[in-house]
C-alpha cells in the first residue's frame, strides 16, 4: 500500500515517525496517535468486539451491540467489588468502559497511545530471535480525523439525536454528546438513542495509573465496524503505517529495553513485572 513504510532499525522507525508528523503539520502541542499490531493488518483496525471468529464468521453488527450492552452491565454488577480503581462521579459511565477494555473484555474502543515507542513495545513485545512475522505500528493524526467527521451528514445526526435525548434525560448535559457512544443500559434506551454509525475520537481524562502510563487514548467504533480499516486504505493524510521487518524485530525489541520502554514500565504493576521477567526468561531458556 502507498500508506506503507517498512523499517528495520530503531533510529529508522524513529526517523520515519517524525518525517510523517512534518508532512502532517500538526500544531507543536498536538500529539500523533500510535497503535502497535504484532501480526500485520492482523486486526483490520477493528476493535476486539467488532473482530471475527477463528472460522471468519461475524455476528451482525446489531446483535453486537446487544452482546456488549449486557457485558457492560455485568461487567459494572460483578466489578464493583473488585475494583481497586477510583471511580470518578462525574464519568463514571466512561471510567467503567475503560476499564472493561483494559481488563480484556470485548468493547468497540480501539486502544491508541500518543506515545511511538510505547506502541511500538506492544508490536514487538512477544518477538523472540525466531520471528518471521513483520509486525505494524498505525500512526493515526486524530485531529485531522475529527475535522473529516465534522463535515459528515451522519456527525450533526449524532449530534441532533443526543439534544432529543438530553432534553428527556436531565442527568445528561447538551454538551456531553459523545456519550451517545456507551452501551446504552436496556433495549428502550437503545431504541431512544441508537448507536451512531461513524466511529469518534475521545479525548477523555486517564482515569488508571495503568492508563496512564501508557499514555492511553482511545477510538470507539460505532456501527460500522470497517470505518477504520476504510479510511486507512484510502487517506493518508489521516493514517499510515510503519511496518517493522521481521529480522530486525528482535533486535529492535532489545534497543528498546536499553531504552528504558520495557513490560513493568508499561504495565506498573505486578503482573506487568511478572510478564518482563518471563520474557527475559523467554529470551535466555
Amino acid at each position: 500500500m502507498a500508506n506503507e513504510d517498512k523499517v528495520s532499525s530503531l533510529g529508522q522507525f524513529i526517523e520515519r515517525v517524525r518525517d510523517i508528523r512534518e508532512a502532517w503539520s500538526p500544531l507543536e502541542h498536538k500529539e500523533l496517535w500510535f497503535r502497535g499490531e504484532d501480526k500485520l493488518h492482523d486486526t483490520a483496525l477493528r476493535p476486539k468486539l467488532y473482530r471475527p471468529s477463528k472460522d471468519g464468521l461475524m455476528k451482525p453488527v446489531d446483535a453486537l451491540v446487544r452482546i456488549e450492552m449486557d457485558l457492560y452491565n455485568a461487567f459494572q454488577d460483578c466489578g464493583l467489588q473488585l475494583c481497586n480503581e477510583t471511580i470518578q462521579q462525574e464519568n463514571w459511565y466512561w471510567d467503567w468502559y475503560f476499564l472493561m477494555q483494559h481488563h480484556g473484555a470485548p468493547t468497540r474502543l480501539l486502544d491508541w497511545s500518543d506515545g511511538s515507542l510505547i506502541a511500538l513495545h506492544f508490536a514487538l513485545r512477544h518477538k523472540l530471535k525466531t520471528n518471521t512475522e513483520d509486525v505494524v505500528v498505525y500512526l493515526l493524526n486524530p485531529y485531522s480525523m475529527m475535522e473529516q467527521l465534522e463535515k459528515l451528514p451522519e456527525y450533526a445526526q449524532v449530534k441532533h439525536n443526543w439534544e432529543v435525548y438530553a432534553k428527556k434525560h436531565t442527568e445528561f448535559s447538551q454538551d456531553e454528546w459523545e456519550c451517545s457512544y456507551l452501551p446504552p443500559d436496556d433495549e428502550e434506551d437503545l431504541k431512544e438513542l441508537p448507536v451512531p454509525e461513524i466511529p469518534c475520537v475521545l479525548h477523555l481524562p486517564h482515569i488508571t495509573r495503568r492508563v496512564a502510563a501508557q499514555r492511553s487514548r482511545f477510538v470507539v467504533l460505532g456501527t460500522d465496524a470497517t470505518w477504520l480499516y476504510d479510511a486507512f486504505q484510502k487517506c493518508d493524510y489521516l493514517m499510515r503505517a510503519i511496518i517493522i521487518e521481521a529480522s530486525a524485530t528482535y533486535r529492535m525489541k532489545q534497543e528498546l529495553r536499553e531504552c528504558g520502554i520495557t513490560e513493568s514500565v508499561i504495565f506498573p504493576d505486578l503482573d506487568g513485572l511478572g510478564r518482563e521477567l518471563d520474557q527475559l526468561w523467554e529470551d535466555k531458556k
